[in-house]
């Protein structure tokens, strides 16, 4: 299965033990405020894609359920660029249902030790996500306020 990430990341170009840290983080992302939100199952399904075996994914289904998910060393074998595209991502996924609480935060932190990022840049990436959620709210609001008016259209 090859894909690219929002990040551009391509999951298909790293190592099994990267596909399968990435597949760990990404899982923690998705239970980080205690439940998985609709919105996440499709990055629950990406990051099953990566475990190579039928076994591998009924385990990471199991420790998702249990939300014991194992801890995580830094990532194995990473370029800067890729552990960038791996935070980005993970703040995709933690965000996408539009909502950044505080132990997603403290998740985004804790991986952004493990990738070798400051606190600040971790703040950067976060005051991002928060203006991308502000963002999807208005225009939610912008789409029930068009879809109520009237036509007016012009020949």
């Amino acid at each position: 299965m090859e894909f690219q990430l929002t990040s551009g990341l391509q999951p298909e170009l790293l190592e099994n033990d990267q596909k399968q840290w990435l597949a760990n983080a990404i899982c923690g992302a998705i239970t980080a405020d205690g439940s998985i939100a609709p919105e996440e199952l499709e990055y629950l399904e990406k990051a099953l894609a990566f475990l190579p075996s039928q076994t591998d994914v009924n385990n990471m289904m199991q420790a998702v359920k249990d939300q014991t998910l194992p801890e995580l060393d830094r990532l194995p074998g990473a370029t800067r660029e890729m552990e960038v595209k791996i935070f980005i991502e993970l703040t995709v996924v933690i965000s996408v249902d539009n909502v950044l609480g505080a132990n997603e935060i403290d998740y985004l932190l804790n991986i952004g030790r493990k990738l070798g990022f400051g606190r600040e840049f971790v703040r950067v990436v976060i005051r991002w996500a928060s203006e991308g959620i502000v963002w999807r709210r208005k225009m939610q609001h912008l789409i029930d306020a068009g879809s109520s008016l009237e036509a007016e259209y012009s020949d």
